[in-house]
C-alpha cells in the first residue's frame, strides 16, 4: 500500500501549476509543523531546513517531530515546495499551554498549520481539558492566530492540524471572524477530536461543515473522541495507536485509500459522547483538575503518558462523582480496547 512517502517521492518535482495544492499536502504541513524548533518571524524553505539543523538533539521529542524532521529532508530541493514562504512560527509550553503554529504561503495558497501534542505534560492535560471546557487556552490562542495571520493578500487559505492540531484547526476555523471566514477553502482535522455538544450543535459548526475535512484511521482512537461528523476513514498499514501516524495512511494519487472504522474504534466515540452528554461539567472540571493536581510533574516537563497509572490515579480518588467515574471507567476500558491493551 502507498502511503505520503510515495507521494512525496513522485510528486515532489511536479509543480503546483501542473498538479494543484491537495490534502496529501495539506497532510504533509500538518506534519513538519510538529519540527520542535523556536519562534520565528519568516524564513524561506532553505532558511527553514538550515534552522531546523540547530535543533536535531531535540529529535526524539516526539514521535511525529522524527517524522517531521524525515519530511523536511524528503522534500529539500523539490520543485514543489522549494517556494515555499513560513511565517510566523510559534511555539510556546508553559504551565497553561502547549501551542505551535506557522503559516506557510506558496504559490498563492496559504496554509495555517497547527501542531499535535508533543510529550509535555500540559499538552495530555490540554488534550483532557477540550471534554469540558472550550475554549481552552490553547484554543483560543488557536482562533486568534488564524485572524491574526490572514491578510488581505490571501485569498486560498487551508487550515490543518493532525491530532490536537486538527481539533485546533477545526475550532479556529469556526470561530474565524467575518473577514477570514470567506477566505477559507477547506479546514482539514487529520485525527483530532471533536467538540463538546454544545459546540458541535451550534450554528457556527454547522456553518463550518461545508468547509470541514474530517480523516482518520480505521482504527482511530484520538480522532473519535468527541463529537463530530463526516469522516473520511482511511486505510492504514499499521495497528493499534500506530494507525494514528499519518504515514501509515493509505494515499493513492491525490487521493486517500478509505475504509470504515473498527468496532472498538465505534464504540471509543460513543463513549465519549453518548456517555458525556448528560453529566455535570462542573464534577468533572473538578475530577479531572484533582487528577491532573497528583501527577507529580512540573506541567512543562516531558514524560510518556501511561493509561493505566491515570486510571489507577482517578480510581484511588475518594472525593469524585460517581457518575464520572462510571464515564471514565467506560471511556478507559473502550480506549484499552482500542488500543489493544490489557487491563
Amino acid at each position: 500500500m502507498t502511503t505520503i512517502n510515495e507521494y512525496i517521492k513522485y510528486y515532489k518535482d511536479i509543480s503546483i501549476k501542473d498538479i494543484n495544492w491537495n490534502q496529501v499536502d495539506n497532510l504533509l504541513l500538518a506534519v513538519l509543523v510538529y519540527l520542535p524548533i523556536n519562534s520565528f518571524k519568516e524564513k524561506t524553505f532553505d532558511e527553514l531546513y538550515d534552522y531546523s539543523k540547530d535543533f536535531t538533539d531535540k529529535k526524539n521529542d516526539s514521535a511525529m517531530a522524527v517524522k517531521a524532521f524525515e519530511y523536511l529532508e524528503k522534500i529539500k530541493n523539490s520543485k514543489r515546495y522549494k517556494n515555499m514562504i513560513i511565517k510566523n512560527y510559534i511555539n510556546i509550553v508553559n504551565n497553561n499551554m502547549q501551542f505551535c503554529a506557522c503559516t506557510f504561503r506558496i504559490d498563492g495558497v496559504t496554509i495555517i498549520a497547527y501542531k499535535g501534542t508533543d510529550r509535555s505534560v500540559i499538552g495530555w492535560i490540554e488534550n483532557a481539558r477540550i471534554a469540558y471546557d472550550y475554549p481552552t487556552t490553547t484554543q483560543r490562542y488557536a482562533i486568534d492566530y488564524l485572524n491574526d495571520n490572514v491578510t488581505k493578500e490571501d485569498k486560498n487559505i487551508y487550515v490543518v492540524g493532525h491530532s490536537k492540531g486538527g481539533n485546533l484547526a477545526l475550532v479556529s476555523g469556526m470561530e474565524a471572524n467575518d473577514e477570514v471566514f470567506p477566505k477559507i477553502k477547506k479546514v482539514y482535522n487529520f485525527d483530532g477530536p471533536g467538540l463538546r455538544y454544545k459546540e458541535y450543535t451550534s450554528e457556527k459548526y454547522e456553518k463550518l461543515r461545508s468547509k470541514l475535512v474530517n480523516v482518520m484511521p480505521s482504527g482511530s482512537v484520538i480522532g473519535t473522541l468527541l463529537y463530530n461528523k463526516d469522516y473520511i476513514v482511511v486505510n492504514s498499514k499499521n495497528v493499534s495507536f500506530g494507525e494514528h501516524y499519518p504515514d501509515s495512511w493509505g494515499v493513492f494519487g491525490e487521493f486517500f485509500i478509505t475504509n470504515s472504522l473498527s468496532k472498538s474504534s465505534l464504540k471509543l466515540h460513543d463513549s465519549t459522547t453518548i456517555g458525556i452528554k448528560d453529566l455535570d461539567e462542573e464534577a468533572m472540571k473538578n475530577a479531572f483538575e484533582t487528577i491532573f493536581k497528583n501527577i507529580e510533574l512540573d506541567y512543562t516537563s516531558k514524560f510518556k503518558l501511561d493509561l493505566q497509572d491515570l486510571q489507577k490515579t482517578y480510581k484511588n480518588m475518594k472525593e469524585i462523582d460517581p457518575k464520572v467515574k462510571d464515564y471514565l471507567d467506560t471511556m478507559f476500558s473502550s480506549m484499552f480496547k482500542a488500543l489493544n491493551l490489557k487491563r
